[in-house]
């Protein structure tokens, strides 16, 4: 079979060239429910009990109520006005006289080529695997090539889980059962109070949750689970079921190797500092630098979540945990898809209805709508968090931006917080807005919350640049490349006006990435491929906490035999 059979099909996003399209270009009423407003950050809101009450959106626009031939004559004037405005554009763009260039067929091109690198055979997966990974692949490896091939998957570009498990393969040379031995220490702990971590197993191609405490996703990794559990090998393991990371380990730095080892932890998940800036920076020497090049600063400072996390309870061990979102290397969770990321999911943050606005017709503008969250308000804290100094940036530049904060979190203010003084300072109201709000504008903006934000990919389909800033590492980090599928922004926000700039300046080379991120989104971060990676990672698991009992021993690099006789 050739690697091109395999491909994902893949369509040309249907945008309305008019407004005899199926739907207005923005819907006019409705009331919020889940999965239509773009600022309610529901995740949060329902660990915290406090759900956001639905919200109305009265009726926009009205049509002429003049007689025709007055109307005329203001829609001559109108024309004659945005025509003599559009000639220099904004900041002295120069009008631009022709449709957008359209780079969907270069950006689908590049799809192509990704794909068509993947390896087409077992044997030429296995040998890959074992060249990167200085191992053969673990049992069971020939059944998710299977799967993998089935769902039209990617098959070599997983070197964040490389990375993940490293650390571990690595003690496993040291000590075979170190691996399960730090699973059979948090399970019971796990069991008894539940610190939003949830126990699970595989068992006789079965999945199953081992324990009775309630996390937001419950419901969610069965259904997730059962769809490659048939080649899953009997295992145990730990999910964590809340957005933040929770295994503050950091590998990196010198003499580790041994405190891994001996795992000196006696209450793991039970470490919760108030507030949580000295633990990160003082007490763990979690330093996370501001630019990712050169001469830099800490980004602590202007992380909410370094500040004072909303939501803590961590081990300092390197304990095996399966997490959606970590700091590298400060944190040593091991990534897999959060389930915001499958259409199927309850969680999935849902458009009601394709983007339907050409890119010539969007404003140039970045839009962003959102509510306090990020971390907990101490004093004044709140002005270095990222989403506050999102409004403060907006303000001396709203020719540039439409930004507003539609909701305080209430939750997260608690010793020495004025709420009410944060609400006034910053025309706070509860007023939710439509995701396809969002379609009017050129450029969208994806910001932490708590945590990572679920919005990310939902962004990158909507057919508006996306100009992200984060502290946090997902599993799909080595896939999207920033300048190329995204615009970074640092952590404090201070490079956004220059970039925002850029891309008004540069349209053309804006909308290419636009288009970039949306074909590599569409095409490859999908539902199956989730399944892939999550699957991906389960049997690194399986093989690590397989060791002891099976009687492995160490995992020697592989030799020509190993690569052959590799056993799935």
């Amino acid at each position: 079979m050739s690697s091109s059979t395999w491909f994902p099909s893949f369509k040309r996003p249907n945008v309305a060239l008019s407004n005899g399209d199926d739907h207005p270009l923005l819907p006019t009423n409705g009331s919020a429910s889940h999965g239509e407003y773009d600022d309610e950050d529901l995740e949060i809101e329902n660990e915290m009990r406090n759900f956001a009450s639905n919200e109305q959106n009265g009726g926009r626009g009205r049509g002429l109520r003049r007689y025709w031939p007055i109307a005329l004559v203001f829609a001559v004037i109108a024309v004659l006005f945005l025509a003599s405005r559009r000639s220099s554009g904004p900041r002295g763009r120069p009008r631009r006289d022709r449709p957008a260039f359209d780079y969907w067929d270069i950006s689908t091109a590049k799809v192509d080529a990704l794909f068509a690198r993947q390896s087409s055979t077992l044997e030429q997966a296995r040998s890959r695997y074992s060249l990167r990974n200085n191992r053969p692949p673990p049992p069971m490896y020939d059944k998710w090539f299977e799967f993998a091939r089935e769902h039209s998957c990617l098959i070599d570009e997983y070197e964040q889980i490389s990375r993940d498990f490293e650390p571990f393969y690595q003690l496993a040379k040291d000590d075979p059962t170190f691996f399960k031995r730090m699973v059979d220490k948090a399970t019971p702990v796990i069991q008894k109070d539940g610190r939003g971590l949830k126990t699970a197993a595989f068992s006789g191609n079965k999945f199953a949750l081992t324990d009775d405490k309630s996390t937001l996703y419950n419901n969610e990794w069965p259904r997730t689970f059962e769809r490659f559990q048939s080649f899953m090998p009997n295992m145990s393991v730990i999910l964590n079921g809340r957005d933040e990371p929770r295994s503050a380990f950091n590998y990196r730095q010198p003499d580790m190797r041994a405190k891994a080892l001996n795992a000196s932890d006696e209450t793991p998940f039970q470490h919760s500092p108030s507030p949580t800036a000295s633990f990160f920076k003082d007490e763990l020497q979690c330093l996370v630098p501001m630019r990712p090049n050169g001469f830099t600063g800490l980004a602590n400072d202007a992380s909410a979540f370094m500040l004072y996390a909303s939501s803590t309870e961590f081990t300092t061990d390197l304990s095996p945990i399966m997490s959606m979102t970590k700091i590298s290397p400060c944190f040593s969770d091991i990534l897999v898809p959060s389930e915001f990321y499958y259409t199927d999911s309850w969680w999935s943050p849902k458009y009601g209805y394709p983007n339907n606005i050409t890119w010539d017709d969007k404003q140039e503008k970045l839009y962003w709508r959102g509510m306090t969250s990020g971390g907990r308000v101490y004093g004044d804290n709140y002005h270095a968090f990222p989403r506050l100094r999102l409004i403060e940036i907006a303000r001396k530049h709203h020719d540039l931006m439409d930004v507003k904060l539609s909701g305080f979190h209430w939750d997260l203010c608690g010793d020495k917080c004025d709420g009410n003084k944060i609400i006034h300072d910053y025309d706070i109201a509860k007023v939710s807005s439509p995701r396809e709000e969002g379609y009017k504008y050129k450029y969208v903006f994806d910001v932490d919350g708590n945590s990572f934000s679920g919005r990310y990919l939902g962004l990158l389909k909507s057919g508006s640049l996306v100009f992200k800033s984060t502290v946090f590492a997902e599993y799909f980090n080595d896939w999207l490349v920033p300048f190329e599928h995204y615009i970074p922004i640092l952590p404090d926000l201070s490079d956004l006006v220059e970039k925002l700039e850029w891309a008004v300046e540069h349209d053309d080379e804006a909308h290419a990435i636009q288009q970039a991120g949306q074909a590599l989104i569409e095409r490859v971060l999908t539902d199956k491929q989730n399944d892939c990676y999550f699957s991906a990672v389960m049997l690194e698991w399986a093989r690590l906490y397989n060791m002891a009992e099976e009687g492995q021993g160490k995992v020697h690099p592989p030799g020509p035999v190993d690569i052959e006789l590799a056993t799935d």
